[in-house]
């Protein structure tokens, strides 16, 4: 039993980490995307034939015979490399350079319209619109989903006017119609801990109307980020080596399959001779 145990828990993970590396393959074309990594931990082990203490003078191993209880998916790792950059000339498309994330708001509404709360998010697409906003009275930038870019503060960038010439400098500072804000690029201590809420965006954990600052750096002033306009960033996942490590999975999975109908087999002959 011990042996099917073994396999049925590691053919568990491994599906697991052919669900990552199918959502990788899934997003290889969206903007700012950063793959994911499945590691694997070994589960708890039993001791078996405990040996006297006579037998364990000269041994470097501990006393009897280890047995594993098989492996699980242990983490889903964020890979931060940078994706391509790639040059698009649209004005409102910025490519962030370096590590941190922007942040964008979403207000969530009951059945009347009246506004429930502001949800936060963090995000590494930089494809953004410019878009009248009626709650906030002008013109916004947004995301794909339609949450509003931000600025150091956490504060929705809102332009009165319709926007034109607008300039992002690489330090962040955005001016339009004569006004100038500064983008809000965030550092994010553990990105691992960060939870995908689908949308190509991360939960930021921040209440509503709460300043980033209170949790985040801001990226541009630690000197590890800039901006690039009129470019994107693409993702960071590459075919071949997810090619290759979906082959490695249906290995690994194909070795416990088939390990488990061994197990099967012997267990079955084991039946016979004692039914005899």
């Amino acid at each position: 039993m011990q042996s099917l145990n073994i396999s049925t828990s590691a053919m568990r993970g491994i599906q697991q980490a052919l669900d990552n590396t199918a959502n990788n393959l899934a997003n290889i074309d969206t903007n700012g995307y950063k793959r994911r990594v499945a590691s694997f931990s070994e589960l708890l082990s039993d001791s078996m034939t405990e040996q006297p203490t006579a037998d364990n003078q000269n041994r470097n191993t501990p006393v009897g015979l280890r047995v594993g209880s098989g492996a699980r998916l242990g983490l889903s790792k964020l890979d931060l490399g940078q994706g391509n950059v790639k040059m698009t000339d649209v004005p409102t498309d910025v490519a962030i350079e370096g590590q941190g994330y922007f942040l964008v708001t979403h207000k969530i509404k009951d059945a009347n319209g009246a506004v429930i709360q502001e949800e936060s998010r963090l995000t590494r697409d930089g494809s953004f619109k410019v878009q009248f906003d009626d709650d906030e009275g002008g013109y916004v930038l947004h995301t794909p989903s339609g949450h509003i870019l931000t600025d150091n503060n956490g504060v929705n960038i809102v332009l009165t006017e319709p926007v034109q010439n607008i300039e992002i400098t690489p330090d962040g500072v955005l001016t339009a119609n004569g006004a100038s804000f500064n983008i809000g690029i965030w550092k994010v201590d553990n990105p691992d801990q960060l939870k995908q809420v689908g949308q190509n965006l991360f939960d930021a954990e921040l209440a509503s109307g709460e300043n980033p600052a209170t949790k985040y750096a801001n990226a541009i002033d630690e000197g590890i980020a800039t901006l690039r306009q009129g470019a994107l960033e693409g993702s960071n996942v590459t075919m071949t080596e997810e090619m290759s490590q979906l082959v490695n999975i249906q290995r690994a999975y194909q070795l416990n399959s088939r390990a488990i109908g061994i197990s099967d087999q012997m267990m079955g002959i084991a039946n016979s001779l004692r039914s005899r």
